[in-house]
């Protein structure tokens, strides 16, 4: 992941896929996944049935970055899964999402430190 342009914030932006007739591969998924400008990452956490889709994008306005991810997902599912679909969106941090983002020990102490 490269540093977004001078002036330009980042915004993370989960997104969750349903898949009624299983998931893809979570590799597979966000390697297909569409990269219009301003999408510097992806991150997928497949599961059975669901996918959460992390995209971390360096655009303008928070607003911007949200249309851009629903059109990055909505476009891959139109190719690749046309039975399956988007069933959340934003960028407020639900929780399990800095676990999912930074792993599963985010909350333990680091070596050296008071837990």
């Amino acid at each position: 992941m490269t540093d977004p342009p001078a002036g330009i914030p980042m915004h993370f932006v989960l997104a969750r896929l349903d898949f009624p007739d299983g998931a893809p591969d979570a590799a597979e998924l966000r390697r297909a996944l569409p990269r219009p400008t301003g999408v510097e990452h992806v991150h997928v956490d497949g599961r059975s049935t669901s996918a959460d889709v992390v995209l971390f994008l360096a655009l303008p306005t928070l607003a911007e970055s949200e249309s851009t991810a629903r059109a990055v997902c909505n476009a891959y599912l139109r190719v690749h899964h046309p039975t399956a679909r988007l069933v959340g969106l934003g960028a407020s941090l639900a929780p399990g999402t800095e676990e999912l983002l930074l792993g599963p020990d985010a909350h333990e102490p680091g070596p050296g430190t008071a837990p």
